[in-house]
């Protein structure tokens, strides 16, 4: 994996985010790795993004406070779980949308509704980049 600074914007926050992480791109598959600790968190939370350009779906996972495992597949319901403090959640995900990355756009942005049966959905639009310039070691 190539070590690089990546850019993530989220619904989930107010501004885009840039992260230390690393990259590798190879048999149809984009792994992106980082992680984040913002000022309500314990400790910082590792992500993993796995793209598969094949079967066009796309794995987030996530360790810390929030313990997630989520699938996106475009088109298609989900299913999702988020481990909190307050116990398991289990959540519906439809994706909406996938911009897979391409020669002209390097960046894979995704749109979904994430429905944890509350009766509140939540819509969110995520992108991740990867920069050009290298991550500070």
């Amino acid at each position: 994996m190539e070590k690089c600074v990546l850019q993530i914007k989220s619904g989930m926050y107010a501004e885009p985010f840039f992260a230390d992480g690393s990259y590798s791109e190879e048999k149809g598959l984009l792994k992106y790795s980082w992680t984040e600790k913002h000022p309500n968190e314990r400790i910082p939370s590792s992500f993993e993004l796995v793209c598969d350009f094949g079967g066009k779906q796309i794995t987030v996972v996530r360790d810390g406070d929030v313990s997630s495992k989520m699938t996106f597949e475009p088109g298609n319901r989900t299913k999702g779980s988020l481990n909190t403090m307050f116990g398991v959640i289990e959540v519906n995900i439809h994706t909406e949308y996938v911009n897979f990355p391409s020669a002209l756009n390097e960046t894979l942005e995704f749109g979904y509704t994430m429905d944890p049966d509350s009766g509140e959905p939540i819509k969110n639009v995520f992108s991740i980049k990867r920069l050009l310039q290298k991550s500070e070691e």
